[in-house]
């Protein structure tokens, strides 16, 4: 068994792309107020999301929500036309894939609760440092995986994030000097150049590369 098991475990032939919305400015319509739309509920809105939900009946938990717009009345198709993300979670099957035909016709992103494999989209677990952000998600539809390994993967990115918004500062003060911009970022955005920093030697090795007048004009928002 354990010889073949990663033959036997079968894996979605799917491949994701993955894109990073601005949170403000992105409009989440949920069709459904059972507990799946619940769940999308909190997560968009615990992201800045704008949310709104339609459906004739919403269980309790919905109105301990702020920020959420609920509509109470039966789905029409005048729903989806100024949203960019649909969740489609009713318990009503046919309703359910009406709603999905009609964001495939109009060009919706969307997320088919009742089966995540017949989604345009999926939410995959995300995690936030101060500079950092990051989302993960696996193949094979395994939250508990994923979960597990974004967990030591935020562990790793803990160690990156303020060398991040120091190297990222550098990097928008370097856009002025043209002549040595890329060379100084790639001198910069690297493991080795970390450990400096960390050493608290990156002002004397910059300086001994690249001079002071550099060192000036890459240091002067820090």
């Amino acid at each position: 068994m354990c010889k073949n098991i990663r033959k036997d475990i079968s894996r979605e032939d799917i491949n994701y792309t993955y894109l990073a919305i601005n949170s403000k400015k992105l409009r989440i319509g949920i069709v459904g107020g059972g507990r799946a739309g619940l769940i999308k509920a909190k997560s968009f809105i615990s992201k800045g999301c704008y949310v709104e939900v339609l459906a004739l009946n919403f269980i309790n938990e919905f109105y301990s929500l702020g920020n959420i717009n609920f509509i109470k009345e039966e789905y029409k198709r005048a729903f989806i036309k100024d949203k960019h993300l649909i969740i489609i979670a009713t318990s009503d099957k046919d309703l359910n894939r009406k709603i999905k035909e009609e964001c495939e016709e109009d060009f919706k992103l969307y997320i088919f609760a009742e089966d995540y494999r017949k989604s345009m989209v999926i939410t995959p677990i995300q995690r936030n440092l101060n500079n950092i952000t990051f989302a993960l998600n696996t193949k094979s539809g395994n939250p508990k995986g994923a979960l597990m390994v974004c967990d030591k993967i935020l562990q790793v990115a803990k160690g990156y994030d303020d060398f991040i918004l120091y190297s990222s500062l550098i990097r928008k003060n370097a856009k002025d000097l043209e002549e040595i911009k890329n060379e100084l970022i790639n001198f910069v955005c690297n493991e080795d150049f970390k450990f400096i920093y960390e050493k608290e030697k990156d002002k004397l090795v910059l300086e001994m590369f690249y001079g002071k007048e550099v060192l000036k004009k890459i240091f002067k928002d820090l």
